[in-house]
């Protein structure tokens, strides 16, 4: 709560000073006024004066003033007696002491009679006086007890202050009174009765400034009398200002000057062991304390640390005397710093009250002027560091006093490294203080770095700043730059050695990105908007963002792009970083041309090209270093080289098409597809794995292209009413764009290259011929003749209607300007336009444009990078259109050229390119080899070691570690489809390519593994050339995932097949790994074999042939036998009469019914493969029996049932009834 308490008003600063300096030695002045003057005057120090003071009252406290320190005097009268008399010396300490008691003439002793009581009573007496309400007596009695202490100084009574201590605890509002106040605020000035050498106890000030804070804790306006005793004991002794004891109190005090103060850990350097006093300014050291003296302090600091926390107790005080106070702070200082004194004899305690007030803009500009000549002074270096710390961290306005106090900052010269590290610790805080500062000390630095009177230190501070912000600092440079290069005379050639010498102090660390965008902000200032040489202006900007990309070349960046050239992989991140930052930069200074520089001014189209050339690095040579002859020439080339061969990003490449489509800006479409197009190729030929060089995510890039080609006729001819003109290309520029959007597809399949592939043939049948590396129209890929036949006539027909409709359209354009009449000899456009239709059917190229196609892919592997895409693979698309007996020379190529990099190419290229290898092998090994020469002998062994590359690489896919589901999959479906091909020859290599891939790696490691199942070794035995599927398949770690792919795709060849020993194995197989878990793949594999039994009567023939039986003839019969019991054993109904069908005329099942009630709806085809197998009787060495475990199959019929049974005895084919014909539902009644 506030209390209602007088506030004080300092009196004119006329009556603050002492019209002289005491007199030295033992004279004491005396007045002629004594206490009753004093008293009349002592209300002044809390109450509010009149403005104007009689010149009579301002005598009165002078002598005042001089009484008091007479009677004081006095009393120390015998004790001097007993001292030498002083010395001159001693004379000139005393008459300092006088003077500073003389700084504050406005204090007054207390104005209160005291009432000296007995320190052990002091409580009662409080409590009977205030019981009596006799407030005068309570304000006299701690008057008093104020005196005792102020007698006894130098060793306090301890029941006294503790007994103070205690009423300041529980009634803090009685020490709250003019008297008590004045009283108080006496004992904070120093004692002149004290001997000059002799500190005294602190202990007094101490408890008198913690009584003050009990007293005014809870007041947010506080007296000024408080800022007068802080001002004189700050110059003075710095008793209590600098005690810890007293912080709460004396921070307080400082908030009337908004003062922001460094850090305690800057401050703290230096202050230890200083309790009292300043052994600099000629005051004698602090004597030692005695046990009891130092016990008394204890017990204070441990009363203190009952307080309150001091954040709580800290807020503005002084809100309402802001501006008197401000006044009297300043006066006191520009008294002090006016006087004419020797440099050594400047007190360190002025500085430091400097320090505390700097949150005044004056005591700054004041104390800013003066302090070079402090910081080298050796007596004043550490408190002037404080202050130079205090003056930048309050520099907080950027109003016009700042201005001039960074202004004289950077002129301050130091020399010492210490004082300089300091020096650049206070601009990091100068630059924290305002969001302004950072650019007037840049802007102040460098207009100081041109100037006669150059600062050594220019440099380090630029680099502080730099490392301060290393976004805004640049920007801020960059415009001082701009300023720079708009003066009327020419400051290029300045600006450029300027910027160098920068970049070389600075050590390269700068934010060349944030520096260079920072020169190419569009700036609204009169000098700019009223610029005389604004062509200039853009043209020099262009040359130092020039420069500025060269400059960025570090050693670092020098070595890596050496070392690159040499083949070399060091310091890649180093040179990628460079590369990238470029990048960005060319980025940014295109944007810059495009939206910026048309506001600024209109460029001639030569200035304006060259503009942009130079900030890509295609201009000449010579335009970068003839202002200078910088780079030097051994590094010219070099240098060139290393800001030309950098990426280019989508923003740069879309911004230059846009800007050849405007008609406002001075670059034809012409001259855009010509840049554009150097510009991918070059950033195309910087390819590598670690960096991108050509990242493009719109595919909007393909129309921007394709619209500069388009051909736009004359404005002013008017065609006629209802002509639509033809959809026309420039020819150049359209088959100009084609070979450019195909080295864009080619480095961003996932987005432009699918568009190219869907949605624009013409790309899409470059994007083949460079992955195939057959460059013939039509393409390679086209299989079918009949398809290329078409293709051929289909560009005829597209060729002859193109020239008419250019004839037509050049027709009416000449009868709208020449009236001449337009024939194909006469024609001026026919062989400059073509058809514009980029979705429409494939266009033949022009040789010279299958040239450079050729040409690009072998320089910028342009297919390997189409080939290696998975997401989405053109490759596995061209592969699979084609048809499976159709040659692909071109994949062997594509696989031989992949060195060390199977595994970016798809596992079915692999397969393919195996296949196609066991061709190749096939069609050598019938040839002599006595005749290959040494190179073709060479070749063969590339193409065999390549080939078990291959082989392990597809191995590793199925059998190793890593081996996955997916590749797993994608591995045996490729081979397993071809199984049910209609040709022999695929049938027969994708059986070959099984057998190397499973067969090869089942023994791998050397390891003799056991048959998975007992009745397997003799199949596998008699069927020794399919040991691959017999043996090797189901022992691969994921065969479970193609189990049910491997039995679909056998189910399928054994209808395809003409071999009886392929089909052997296929069935043995199918009866052991088929999965039937599910009845509808039993019910496929059953009706699958019965097609096969029933169908194929030849193959059937052969398999059991009664003339030659083996034992594979046995193995099939088994496992044929096994299939169907199987089946028979799943689909019997134990349920007697139970309808599990429905009656229809189309289906093609019959019922089945056993003698045990059992049955079963099969379809006609496996009761009538079972029939036919029955004939065929049961395997050697093993008992007959039929199906389903039926001792006998009888049909209702005596005829039948005489076929029937004969058919369980003897091997014999026997041809089933004329009843089994027919392909509907019957009914048949089986006994046994």
């Amino acid at each position: 709560m506030n209390r209602a308490k007088p506030t004080t008003v300092r009196r004119p600063s006329a009556a603050a000073k002492p019209s002289g300096h005491p007199p030295p030695g033992d004279f004491i002045a005396l007045g002629s006024k004594g206490q009753a003057n004093e008293s009349k005057t002592a209300s002044t120090l809390l109450k509010p004066a009149p403005s104007g003071l009689p010149s009579e009252r301002k005598r009165d406290a002078a002598a005042a003033l001089s009484s008091a320190s007479a009677l004081t005097g006095l009393t120390k009268r015998p004790k001097l007696s007993s001292t030498p008399p002083l010395s001159a010396l001693g004379r000139l300490a005393e008459a300092a002491v006088a003077e500073k008691r003389a700084i504050s003439p406005s204090i007054k002793e207390p104005s209160v009679v005291p009432i000296e009581v007995l320190p052990t009573v002091l409580l009662d007496e409080i409590e009977a006086a205030e019981l009596e309400g006799n407030d005068d007596r309570i304000e006299g009695v701690l008057c008093g007890a104020v005196k005792q202490l102020k007698v006894t100084r130098a060793k306090p009574d301890s029941t006294l202050y503790l007994s103070l201590m205690y009423l300041a605890k529980i009634k803090p509002n009685i020490f709250a009174t003019e008297g008590v106040i004045e009283a108080l605020c006496s004992l904070l000035r120093r004692d002149a009765s004290i001997n000059f050498k002799a500190k005294g106890n602190s202990l007094v000030s101490v408890l008198a400034c913690n009584l003050l804070m009990a007293a005014y804790e809870e007041d947010e306006n506080w007296p000024e009398i408080f800022v007068k005793v802080y001002i004189e004991d700050s110059l003075g002794e710095r008793i209590w200002v600098d005690s810890p004891h007293c912080k709460t109190f004396v921070d307080n005090i400082q908030t009337a000057f908004n003062t922001r103060m460094p850090p305690r850990s800057v401050l703290l350097q230096g202050e230890a062991g200083r309790v009292a006093g300043d052994l600099g300014a000629g005051s004698s050291p602090h004597p030692s304390l005695t046990e009891e003296e130092d016990s008394q302090t204890e017990l204070l600091i441990a009363e203190e640390k009952l307080s309150p926390e001091q954040e709580g107790q800290l807020m503005p005080r002084y809100e309402e005397l802001a501006e008197s106070v401000e006044e009297y702070v300043l006066d006191m200082l520009r008294d002090q710093l006016n006087r004419r004194q020797p440099i050594d004899n400047v007190s360190r305690n002025l500085l430091r009250l400097l320090t505390s007030t700097c949150g005044y803009k004056e005591v700054r500009l004041l104390a800013v002027q003066k302090l070079e000549m402090w910081l080298q002074n050796p007596k004043l270096t550490r408190p002037a560091q404080d202050l130079l710390m205090s003056v930048c961290m309050n520099c907080n306005t950027h109003g016009s006093e700042d201005m001039d106090v960074i202004s004289h900052l950077i002129k301050i010269r130091l020399k010492p490294k210490v004082l300089l590290n300091h020096f650049m610790l206070c601009i990091r805080e100068l630059l924290s203080a305002h969001k302004d500062n950072l650019g007037t000390t840049i802007k102040l630095v460098i207009f100081n770095e041109l100037s006669s009177a150059r600062n050594p230190n220019n440099m380090q501070v630029l680099y502080t700043a730099l490392q301060h912000s290393s976004e805004l600092a640049p920007k801020f440079l960059a415009m001082v730059f701009q300023d720079l290069l708009t003066n009327k005379d020419d400051y290029l050639r300045a600006s450029r050695a300027l910027l160098r010498e920068i970049i070389k102090q600075t050590k390269h660390e700068i934010n060349f990105q944030a520096f260079c965008l920072g020169l190419m902000q569009e700036r609204k200032e009169p000098q700019y908007l009223e610029m005389e040489f604004k062509e200039r202006f853009v043209v020099h900007i262009t040359d130092v963002l020039a420069v500025s990309m060269m400059l960025g070349i570090t050693a670092q960046v020098k070595e890596a792009g050496i070392a690159w050239d040499k083949g070399e992989k060091r310091n890649l991140e180093v040179l990628r970083s460079f590369q990238n930052q470029i990048a960005a930069i060319q980025r940014d200074a295109v944007w810059w041309l495009h939206t910026v520089v048309p506001s600024i001014s209109k460029l001639a189209p030569k200035d304006y090209v060259h503009c942009l050339h130079k900030v890509l690095f295609t201009e000449q040579p010579e335009t970068y270093y003839k202002w200078d002859n910088w780079p030097p020439e051994s590094d010219r080339n070099f240098f060139l080289r290393l800001c030309s061969e950098v990426p280019i990003l989508e923003d740069t490449l879309m911004r230059i098409l846009v800007i050849g489509l405007s008609r406002e800006l001075p670059l034809g479409p012409a001259d855009a597809m010509e840049l554009a197009d150097h510009l991918v190729k070059r950033a195309a030929a910087v390819q590598a794995d670690d960096v991108e060089v050509l990242k493009v995510g719109r595919t909007q890039l393909i129309d921007a292209v394709l619209n500069l080609c388009t051909y736009h006729h004359p404005e002013n001819i008017q065609l006629p009413p209802g002509y639509q003109p033809p959809n026309l290309a420039i020819s150049t520029l359209y088959w100009k764009a084609w070979p450019l959007l195909l080295v864009v597809a080619a480095f961003n399949p996932e987005n432009i290259g699918l568009a190219a592939w869907e949605e624009y043939p013409t790309l899409k049948m470059l994007m083949e011929m460079v992955m195939t590396n057959n460059y013939s129209y039509p393409p390679c890929t086209l299989t079918d003749e009949e398809t290329r036949t078409e293709m051929l006539n289909r560009e005829l027909q597209t060729a002859q209607r193109e020239k008419q409709e250019i004839l037509a359209f050049e027709g009416h354009l000449a009868a709208a300007s020449t009236k001449q009449t337009i024939t194909e000899s006469s024609s001026l456009l026919l062989s400059q336009l073509t058809s514009l239709d980029p979705q429409g059917p494939p266009r033949r190229p022009p040789p010279h444009i299958l040239d450079q196609v050729k040409s690009l892919n072998q320089s910028l592997r342009l297919g390997h990078l189409l080939c290696r895409s998975r997401n989405p693979d053109f490759l596995l698309h061209i592969i699979q259109r084609q048809a499976s007996s159709q040659s692909m020379p071109w994949l062997a190529d594509l696989v031989q050229s992949s060195e060390g990099s199977l595994d970016v190419l798809p596992v079915q290229c692999l397969c393919e390119f195996l296949l196609h290898d066991a061709v190749d092998d096939a069609a050598s090994g019938e040839e002599d080899d006595e005749g290959e020469s040494k190179e073709q002998k060479a070749k063969k062994r590339q193409r065999q070691q390549k080939q078990r590359q291959l082989l392990g690489r597809l191995q590793d896919l199925l059998l190793g570690p890593k081996a996955d589901e997916q590749t797993t999959c994608e591995v045996l479906d490729y081979f397993l489809r071809r199984l049910g091909s209609s040709q022999v020859a695929s049938r027969v290599l994708a059986m070959k390519g099984l057998s190397l891939v499973l067969s090869e790696g089942s023994l791998r490691d050397g390891e003799e593994k056991e048959p998975p199942m007992e009745e397997d070794v003799g199949d596998t035995d008699v069927l020794q050339g399919y040991q691959w599927l017999l043996r090797d398949l189901p022992r691969l770690p994921l065969f479970d995932s193609v189990r049910s792919t491997t039995a679909l795709a056998l189910q399928q060849a054994i209808h395809m097949e003409t071999d009886p020993q392929t089909i052997s194995a296929y069935l043995i197989y199918l009866s052991q790994h088929t999965p039937v878990e599910e009845q509808a793949q039993h019910s496929d594999l059953a009706l699958d074999v019965a097609r096969l039994v029933v169908e194929r009567s030849t193959i059937m023939s052969h398999l059991f042939s009664k003339l030659s039986p083996s034992a594979a003839s046995d193995a099939v019969l088994s496992a044929l036998l096994s299939i169907f019991s199987r089946y028979v054993r799943r689909m019997r109904q134990s349920k007697e009469g139970e309808e599990v069908y429905s009656w229809s005329e189309s289906q093609d099942q019959v019922f089945l019914r056993w003698s045990s009630g059992e049955t079963a709806t099969m379809h006609i085809l496996v009761v009538h493969a079972m029939v036919i197998l029955l004939t065929l009787g049961p395997p050697r060495g093993e008992p007959p029996q039929a199906p389903g475990g039926a001792a006998s199959c009888q049909p209702t019929t005596a005829s039948s049932r005489r076929c029937w049974t004969s058919g369980f005895r003897r091997r014999s084919h026997c041809p089933p009834p004329s009843w089994w014909t027919h392909r509907r539902r019957r009914c048949c009644f089986l006994t046994g």
